[in-house]
């Protein structure tokens, strides 16, 4: 019994959670007793729910499954997948899981009136208004259900419908400002302009700045020559958004029709360009504008309204389960540091959701702008655009897999602040995979710390990315390859003070790692392109010598050997061979890494002589502004 009351209490606290939308804790909790109740049917809906809620549509498919495997015809698991897959844009795969749903649940109204929105996706208007009318019926015609059956039949061009629902079951009282303007709106449609007008009222009596219902009462007292009422209406939308001009022309327009032409003349002037005075200036020919491709040339930091404090840089491909929680916790976190801050998230080409969450993030946060890329051109690329297009005097790096905690940024700021130009994080306790992940990882480290050994600086995981910069260091390296995990490395080089302190690692929680074993190649390789960049670039033959006198050695050495072994062995000629093959495939290695380090000096000179870089921005998106 205790156990059982514990769980119902743990229910409650996240039911609670996720209506303040403090998803975190939410997630928190329900990890604490998942384990002993995954077989639990209505935890597996709860949280199928709880990532529906934020846009999560992968995790809540998953876990609505879950629930279908503990009951396979329970209506609200095979609902929610029906609704996973209509919001996913599977209209064919959604019907087939409400339908079932609809078969074992026929009196719900939510799934009745999403049978209806999936029958409109696919203009299939007669089963739509069935379900509509079912839901009405289930409902009793409350409000909500009456509004979602209006909208139908108004927005089909069924005036008929729509007038016979209103007669018959429009209530007379309701305050549903909602409601009440679709009614005016088909009354306008229906050139009833005096009931019109009467509904419109209502709504401006509830809230007087309702602005949509102000500019319709204007209409429709046009619509019966009662110019000055109109006039007052138009009038007051315009105070309420002096950018509208549509209202100011619809005003003009008043004073026209009453032969007032200097009045209307001056409103013209108030808001149209061609009644601006210009200044004096050569005479050029106007030519129709020509759209370029969507192609960000500069990412021009000058244009931007405000210089920031802090700028937190995040590249993103393929998280859409992760962002709105990892936005929430940099606000809450961000809020209790007195500086400002933006944050810049880099979509490196997302298959998923990412982009459109991530520009619904954008409307409501007016310091969070979004770089898309036209492709996936890799996380060096997305740091690179990030610096590039970042303010703050200090640049904080990080990933969007939620295994970096916003938490820990203050904390690098802090040690920032006791005079250190770098500070670097140090995932101590790392949750990720021993073989795959943490083994190699150790291994690279070791050998960067060799390479970075003159400078004295040694530093336990160059692979993290929460960091934080000064902005100096970021605008003057450019990056290339897997190198931005070496910026430590470069700038122990250029005696840069950097420190390094603990940070917090979780295990991933949403979608998979991006990178595998097949990373450790490339890395391998960046780290002889470092080799040569930190400390032969001024004299690249030094560089080649060693390869070279290398290379001598152990041919000569193989050479000895294979003479000794033909005198005191007699080994056979196929043993010979294979020593002169292995001779052989030495060399050949040898020669392409040299080739290799050629090819990227000759590549980096092609870039830092174009002045380019090698990527491409589509899009640079903001709350006032897409570019």
């Amino acid at each position: 019994m205790r156990n059982q009351s514990n769980f119902q209490t743990k229910l409650a606290q996240i039911e609670k959670k996720i209506k303040k939308r403090d998803f975190e804790s939410a997630l928190n909790l329900l990890e604490s007793i998942y384990g002993q109740y995954n077989k639990d049917l209505h935890i597996n809906l709860l949280v199928g729910e709880m990532h529906l809620s934020i846009g999560q549509y992968r995790e809540s498919e998953k876990f609505f499954n879950r629930a279908l495997k503990i009951d396979s015809d329970h209506y609200q698991a095979l609902y929610g997948i029906g609704k996973v897959k209509f919001l996913s844009g599977k209209n064919d795969e959604a019907l087939l899981f409400l339908k079932k749903a609809h078969r074992l649940s026929p009196n719900t109204y939510d799934i009745c009136r999403d049978l209806a929105e999936v029958y409109r996706h696919k203009k299939d208007d007669y089963q739509a208004e069935q379900h509509l009318l079912r839901s009405c019926e289930i409902s009793g015609f409350n409000d909500e259900s009456l509004l979602f059956l209006l909208e139908f039949y108004s927005e089909s061009g069924r005036l008929d419908k729509a007038r016979e629902l209103l007669k018959e079951k429009f209530p007379l009282e309701t305050r549903n400002q909602a409601l009440l303007f679709r009614k005016g709106t088909i009354e306008i449609l229906d050139q009833d302009f005096h009931q019109a007008l009467d509904t419109f009222t209502r709504i401006l009596k509830i809230e007087h700045t309702h602005i949509d219902a102000l500019y319709y009462r204007g209409f429709c007292y046009l619509n019966i020559n009662d110019l000055d009422h109109a006039r007052q209406d138009f009038q007051q939308c315009i105070k309420l958004d002096p950018t509208a001009n549509d209202i100011h022309s619809i005003l003009a327009l008043t004073y026209t029709l009453e032969g007032k032409v200097s009045q209307s003349i001056n409103i013209w002037k108030e808001f149209l360009p061609i009644f601006s005075r210009p200044a004096k200036e050569p005479k050029k020919q106007t030519i129709g504008t020509i759209l370029p491709m969507k192609i960000i040339d500069s990412i021009d930091i000058k244009s931007k309204p405000e210089k920031m404090n802090i700028s937190i840089v995040i590249p993103v491909f393929n998280e859409e389960e992760s962002l709105v929680i990892l936005h929430e916790k940099i606000k809450s976190v961000m809020e209790s540091v007195d500086k400002s801050y933006e944050v810049i998230f880099i979509d490196d080409g997302s298959s998923d959701n990412s982009l459109k969450i991530l520009e619904n993030l954008s409307r409501e946060n007016p310091n969070l702008s979004v770089l898309k890329f036209r492709r996936n051109y890799g996380q060096t690329a997305a740091f690179a655009a990030g610096f590039k297009y970042a303010t703050g005097d200090i640049i904080i790096t990080m990933d969007a897999d939620l295994q970096n905690d916003p938490v820990d940024i203050p904390r690098l700021l802090q040690k920032m602040s006791e005079g250190y130009d770098l500070v670097s994080g140090w995932r101590k306790n790392r949750q990720d995979k021993k073989l795959t992940r943490k083994i190699p990882s150790k291994i690279a480290n070791q050998i960067i710390n060799k390479l970075i050994a003159g400078t004295g600086i040694q530093i336990h995981d160059f692979g993290c990315s929460l960091k934080a910069y000064k902005k100096a260091i970021v605008k003057r390296i450019r990056l290339y390859g897997e190198m931005h995990r070496f910026i430590p490395a470069y700038a122990a080089w250029l005696g840069i003070k950097v420190a390094e302190i603990p940070v917090t690692h979780h295990s991933r929680k949403f979608g998979q790692a991006k990178y595998g074993l097949e990373r450790v190649w490339r890395v391998i390789l960046d780290l002889i392109t470092l080799r040569f960049y930190t400390g032969f670039r001024a004299h690249p033959l030094l560089f080649f010598g060693k390869f070279a006198l290398t290379t001598m050695f152990l041919g000569s050495l193989l050479s000895v050997f294979l003479v000794v072994s033909y005198y005191l062995t007699g080994v056979g000629i196929n043993s010979q061979t294979f020593l002169i093959f292995l001779l052989f495939t030495l060399l050949g290695g040898m020669q392409f890494i040299i080739v290799g380090v050629l090819s990227e000096i000759i590549t980096r000179g092609f870039f830092e002589a174009r002045n380019s870089d090698e990527y491409i921005v589509e899009e640079i998106i903001t709350q006032g502004t897409d570019q």
